[in-house]
């Protein structure tokens, strides 16, 4: 019996000033274990030398399915967007720059995906670099609770938790959704995401697909700061009607 074709999967790197951390993320791609992806760089009008670490890893890589587009519009939507319409995979990988994603990551984000037949599948991230304490116990409660509050606010038609850092969503149904919301630049944009996109189909919260990212933001701008600041926006959403869209446009200056 012929074997099904394996899915194409785009994985999309949104990439503002990260020339410490780009040439990490691409090497961990490559040692992926599933064979049939796309790597889409999107340079967001970085002023280092992103751009030109990026072009010079494709030169030493020639054989690497890693295409580098430009946006100049500042915002991680903004790149997330321009990569999206330059990716021809019936599948969407969302990754941050400096995550450094397990070898199976490809693999086991699709076995979840379409084996469930779910729109999106996410999972939590471990700060690999941050200080032990702070690592596991966010970690613990993110595989402990996010599942379940997953559920409720789909069960409740308030939208889903998706991590953007670390996510495999349906081509077709990020389609559906209208892409990628560039009205907001950095703050909610997970939340306004999940929330489109629980409307096409249900999106699962996989404690098991973990990955590894810095802990770089929590570090400059403070634990509780951030961690306030993803939580207003995910329960604001939660507790009222209107899309996030509709009701704040959170900017961030990066």
């Amino acid at each position: 019996m012929k074997q099904p074709a394996l899915p194409k999967v785009s994985v999309l790197i949104p990439a503002y000033n990260e020339e410490k951390y780009i040439c990490h993320v691409l090497s961990a791609l490559l040692e992926q274990d599933y064979p049939h992806f796309e790597i889409i760089v999107a340079n967001n009008a970085s002023t280092d030398q992103t751009a030109l670490l990026v072009e010079a890893f494709i030169a030493a890589h020639a054989d690497a399915p890693i295409k580098l587009v430009h946006e100049l519009q500042q915002g991680t939507n903004y790149a997330r967007e321009c990569a999206r319409k330059h990716a021809t995979g019936s599948v969407i990988a969302q990754i941050d720059a400096d995550c450094i994603p397990s070898k199976n990551w490809i693999s086991k984000g699709l076995r979840y995906l379409i084996r469930s037949r779910r729109v999106a599948i996410t999972g939590p991230y471990d700060y690999f670099d941050g200080r032990p304490l702070m690592r596991y116990t966010t970690l613990f409660t993110q595989c402990l609770t996010y599942p379940m509050t997953n559920e409720l606010v789909q069960a409740t038609q308030r939208g889903a938790i998706l991590i953007g850092g670390n996510a495999f969503i349906r081509a077709s149904a990020l389609q559906m959704a209208g892409g990628y919301n560039t009205e907001l630049t950095f703050y909610g944009d997970d939340v306004d995401l999940g929330a489109r996109l629980s409307r096409m189909g249900h999106v699962l919260y996989a404690p098991q697909l973990v990955m590894r990212t810095s802990s770089r933001r929590y570090n400059a701008l403070g634990f509780w700061q951030v961690n306030k600041k993803y939580q207003d926006c995910f329960w604001k959403l939660v507790f009222q009607r209107n899309q996030l869209s509709e009701t704040v446009e959170m900017n961030h200056p990066r």
